[in-house]
């Protein structure tokens, strides 16, 4: 268990060096168990993988998701596991490895017991959840091949509260153009810069039309970058700005990038020199699962749950939402902890993970 964890963080999964070197750990893993994985790389670096245990066929299939891919570190250090007082450290140890751990053991657990199933166990981890979600995309190609799920788990650090419902994003960049100059001269150019603050000030006043949703709140909008100019006797070209959108269950993307293209039509008309392009890089839905579907009630009854709980952070789940099966996000590791230095999982609660998804198994697929 501990030992697996380990290497995954050892195999560094950045978007820089890809994701193969965490997938062969998995998949020796599977394969010393006695579980023949599949592996599908692209691009020399890019990877996943995926194994499935096949049963009688009785019961629909019970399928978990995770990501292998982690977020830039300080620096190598991170990527060297420690252990010390009962936690393991490093880049990934919580997001989400201590998840991909818990259910990769869990599943040889009981491939190893010899239990008889009636439905499959079917485990994916993917490439590029932090970045654009590339993975699961492919993943979702061989949905022909996938039987009839009962449900899905997610194994995102959720200190195992039960969630059935997250936003979703959209991502943009507004570049706005200019002409250079020297900056003794400004009436010689146009400043792309002006030009940004001009937009700003009209998003400032911009609602996003959404009605409250209640378990997630409301759409939330800010800008996080802004980049412009090289030096300071040059008037700048160009500027761009990138914006978070977090959005809500059923709320229309597009829409809101034809209200963004309005506002810049509507500067264009009253100011000649305005020119700005808008560039969608991550465009992904909101998760909401119904809470009272069968799935969900069985889950809040073996988990001695009461409330489901909701998440901040996006996911991949929204994609799997093709496969018209309840989705829930369950897993080990505070979410607190994920992107942050000194990223840890208590060991404890790998263990407690991996209890869970056996119980999980049993109950639905026994």
């Amino acid at each position: 268990m501990k030992e697996l964890l380990k290497k995954l963080i050892t195999a560094k999964s950045t978007l820089d060096v890809g994701e193969t070197k965490c997938a062969k750990v998995l998949a020796d893993f599977f394969r010393a168990a006695g579980i023949k994985p599949k592996v599908e790389v692209w691009n020399k670096t890019r990877a996943n993988i995926t194994a499935r245990l096949k049963s009688a066929g009785s019961k629909p299939a019970l399928l978990f998701v995770s990501h292998l891919d982690v977020v830039p570190a300080d620096g190598p250090r991170d990527f060297k596991p420690t252990e010390r007082n009962g936690r393991i450290f490093g880049r990934g140890s919580c997001d989400m490895k201590a998840g991909i751990t818990a259910a990769a053991v869990a599943i040889t657990e009981i491939f190893q017991s010899n239990v008889k199933l009636k439905g499959d166990i079917i485990f994916a981890a993917t490439a590029g959840e932090e970045t654009d979600s590339i993975g699961v995309k492919k993943f979702l190609k061989s949905v022909k091949s996938i039987p009839r799920l009962i449900g899905i788990v997610v194994p995102e650090p959720t200190n195992f509260d039960l969630v059935t419902a997250h936003r979703g994003l959209l991502w943009l960049e507004i570049t706005t153009k200019g002409k250079s100059a020297h900056s003794s001269m400004p009436q010689l150019g146009i400043n792309a810069i002006d030009s940004m603050r001009i937009f700003l000030n009209e998003l400032a006043d911009y609602k996003i039309i959404a009605p409250r949703n209640k378990l997630l709140g409301r759409t939330t909008l800010s800008v996080n970058k802004i980049t412009g100019g090289c030096v300071a006797n040059i008037i700048p070209d160009s500027c761009c700005a990138c914006i978070d959108i977090r959005t809500l269950p059923g709320q229309n993307h597009k829409q809101i990038i034809k209200d963004i293209n309005r506002i810049f039509a509507r500067l264009s008309k009253h100011i000649p020199r305005f020119r700005a392009d808008l560039k969608v890089f991550r465009d992904l839905g909101a998760l909401q699962t119904d809470e009272n579907c069968g799935f969900v009630r069985h889950l809040k009854q073996l988990l001695k749950i009461k409330n489901l709980k909701t998440v901040p952070f996006t996911t991949d789940a929204p994609f799997l939402t093709i496969l018209k099966t309840p989705i829930v996000i369950l897993g080990p590791g505070n979410p607190k902890l994920c992107h942050k230095r000194n990223e840890y999982v208590e060991i404890k609660d790998l263990r407690k993970g991996i209890d869970l998804y056996k119980r999980i198994i049993l109950h639905f697929l026994a």
